[in-house]
């Protein structure tokens, strides 16, 4: 249904407030944690985004390759079901004949990071499954105006594999986790939808695990309330906050990635840690 004047106005003065928002972000970095940045460089990430995959650099890391590994590769649709119903504003009406599905896919590949001569291998899966609706080859047809009819409603993207490095031959196993999901009209988050990162690592008999970085506009008790995730710190079972990486767009060069590790951390968390953003700022970029 067509949305009333008053609702309108609303959501163009919100969405007004969040790209001022958004762009104040862009300008001036907001402060992380005081401990941690007086104890860490920051660095401003290059994606180096191409064909395939991208190849993350920053400080003295980089991306030296990522391929695709000669494994059995899944790819999955399953149908969930049927809809069908008429868009109607005051002027006109138009059809929507549309399906729900599920695809899930699987690949295996191999990553190498490397920081002056030492390397970091990675091998891993990325498991991903997406929940879409779209319009079917009827749909298609009776369909005046195709656009916001065609959308992914949630996805969820696994990763989980094993790291090595020169100096240290022990696996150290770690799970990414990146997911998304679309609100329904009724929802409390007034932009309709939620995306989340997680990472864990287990190092020796220490883990390292995520705390995301949050920001917020409005007051959770308020209808009109809004947080999404801008970013993640890395907590030990020791410390918290020994590593962080700001999410940034790419594409976009006046809002970069930036990454900070603690100076004092041994080489070997250092690396593992280099490693593993490199690899989720791939997942979040591809």
């Amino acid at each position: 249904m067509k949305l009333t004047h008053k609702n309108f106005v609303f959501l163009l003065l919100f969405f007004t407030m969040h790209s001022i928002s958004l762009s104040a972000q862009k300008n001036k970095s907001r402060p992380l944690d005081s401990t941690l940045e007086a104890n860490s460089e920051k660095w401003k990430v290059k994606l180096h985004k191409g064909f395939g995959k991208g190849r993350p650099e920053f400080g003295p890391y980089f991306t030296i390759e990522i391929k695709k590994l000669d494994s059995p590769v899944l790819r999955k649709k399953t149908k969930e079901g049927s809809y069908a119903g008429a868009t109607i504003t005051s002027s006109s009406w138009d059809w929507d004949f549309s399906k729900y599905q599920a695809v899930e896919k699987r690949k295996a590949y191999r990553m190498l990071v490397a920081n002056g001569t030492d390397t970091s291998e990675m091998l891993f899966s990325i498991y991903s499954v997406s929940h879409d609706k779209q319009l079917t080859f009827f749909g298609e047809i009776m369909s005046k105006d195709d656009e916001g009819k065609n959308q992914t409603l949630s996805f969820k993207k696994d990763v989980s594999g094993i790291i090595s490095s020169d100096i240290d031959s022990l696996p150290r196993r770690f799970f990414v986790e990146d997911t998304f999901s679309r609100n329904d009209e009724s929802a409390t988050n007034s932009f309709g939808h939620s995306s989340w990162t997680r990472l864990y690592i287990i190092i020796g008999d220490d883990s390292l695990f995520t705390e995301p970085i949050v920001h917020t506009v409005g007051k959770p008790e308020n209808k009109f309330h809004w947080e999404w995730q801008t970013g993640i710190f890395v907590n030990s079972a020791k410390d918290n906050h020994i590593a962080a990486l700001k999410f940034g767009t790419p594409g976009d060069l006046s809002n970069p990635f930036y990454v900070w590790i603690r100076r004092d951390l041994d080489p070997a968390y250092q690396r593992a840690i280099a490693s593993l953003f490199a690899l989720l700022m791939i997942v979040k970029t591809s």
